[in-house]
């Protein structure tokens, strides 16, 4: 039996590898704070930290999927076609969420540094009106803002966002917006 059947992001997650995005996912044989080290594609996988590499057939060897227990082989083939079905409506909306966090950044690098700026201003000048303003501009924003990259996030990071949301609760924002 060939790995053929197998996608590498299933037989990642098998392994007990986190997956995050696409192409990334965390270390299961290396230790350290950073995220994301291992690399994957359809064929093969590389953890830029330890140098661990393997690819399907490997993989699926390790699990123990190309036995001659032709069931767990065919257990193991229903849960991927079940995951690739579900990432084909995952994608875009990872697509979706990955463009909103960018613009929510842009615009809030934008207005914070145009507030330092201010805020250098009215050291100097505390009577400009325009200063003021821009220092306005930012702080009616800067609630808004954190509270949505928060919400695309997942993670109550800052002060604005009362709960966590999930997953779930994005995802089904976004359908029903796309819908």
């Amino acid at each position: 039996m060939n790995a053929g059947p197998f996608h590498m992001r299933s037989l990642l997650e098998a392994a007990g590898f986190r997956i995050h995005g696409a192409t990334r996912a965390e270390c299961i044989h290396c230790e350290g704070q950073s995220r994301c080290t291992v690399a994957f594609t359809s064929e093969v996988a590389y953890c830029h930290r330890c140098k661990w590499t393997a690819n399907k057939q490997r993989l699926a060897a390790e699990l123990g999927l190309l036995s001659r227990n032709p069931e767990t082989a065919i257990a193991f083939r229903e849960e991927a076609r079940r995951r690739t079905n579900v990432e084909v409506e995952i994608r875009p909306f990872e697509a979706w969420r990955d463009v909103k966090m960018r613009q929510i950044s842009a615009k809030y690098r934008l207005l914070s540094r145009a507030a330092l700026y201010a805020g250098e201003v009215l050291a100097k000048f505390p009577d400009c009106e325009q200063a003021w303003d821009t220092l306005t501009r930012f702080y009616d924003a800067e609630a808004q803002l954190s509270a949505a990259f928060d919400w695309l996030a997942f993670a109550r990071a800052s002060v604005w966002l009362e709960e966590d949301s999930t997953p779930a609760k994005v995802f089904e924002s976004w359908r029903s917006h796309a819908a």
